[in-house]
């Protein structure tokens, strides 16, 4: 269960990228980081996760509220630790981001995990302060469009029917529809492709 508390789906504005901040890891393979602005005239790094992230994203999930944990795993005794590692993991299977600040403070992640040849389980996570800034749909965007590379065509989570900010995010961005629901739970649809569409409405 990879469902996570995210911003809402607003416009932001990239900007050239740059380099991560002396001490912060370049990313998978020294891949590239990007450094985007978001609504709220701020500007964080995005790049992809490695295993070195696990203790800068330990210290950013332990950070969540209780309320926030509770959106994201359903229940708020999840383990940090645990979450951490899943999304620091380097493998074929697991795709991750992670957007630091300045300061080189992780600010959000997100991560695919695929299911089989064709689908990817997704989720997002962004600090309370960024919420309403864009940066949920810009970490969604990335990860569909590397999924795409890969061959995943369909990512799928599973939200909490009053996430309505997490929602939001995939149906404004992504077109995402409702496949099925079960008690407070909703599992959404939408195909990779769709990075295109939000590129097209936010600009990210």
């Amino acid at each position: 269960m990879l469902v996570l508390t995210s911003s809402a789906s607003l416009k932001s504005v990239r900007t050239p990228s740059r380099t991560a901040p002396a001490g912060v890891p370049t990313g998978g393979g020294g891949l590239p980081t990007e450094l985007v602005r978001l609504r709220d005239g701020s500007s964080v790094t995005i790049r992809p996760a490695t295993t070195e992230d696990e203790p800068a994203l330990r210290s950013f999930l332990s950070g969540m509220c209780l309320e926030a944990r509770r959106m994201r795993f359903f229940t708020e005794a999840a383990s940090m630790r645990i979450a951490a590692h899943l999304v620091a993991v380097v493998d074929q299977s697991h795709y991750g981001l992670v957007a630091h600040d300045e300061t080189g403070t992780v600010v959000a992640h997100a991560i695919y995990v695929q299911l089989d040849a064709a689908r990817a389980e997704v989720g997002v996570e962004v600090a309370d302060h960024l919420h309403g800034c864009g940066l949920g749909t810009i970490l969604v965007d990335r990860l569909a469009a590397s999924a795409e590379r890969r061959g995943i065509t369909t990512f799928v989570a599973e939200v909490l029917c009053e996430n309505g900010e997490m929602l939001d995010v995939f149906r404004d961005g992504f077109d995402a529809r409702v496949v099925r629901q079960e008690g407070p739970e909703e599992t959404v649809e939408f195909p990779t492709a769709s990075w295109r569409l939000s590129r097209e409405r936010f600009g990210s």
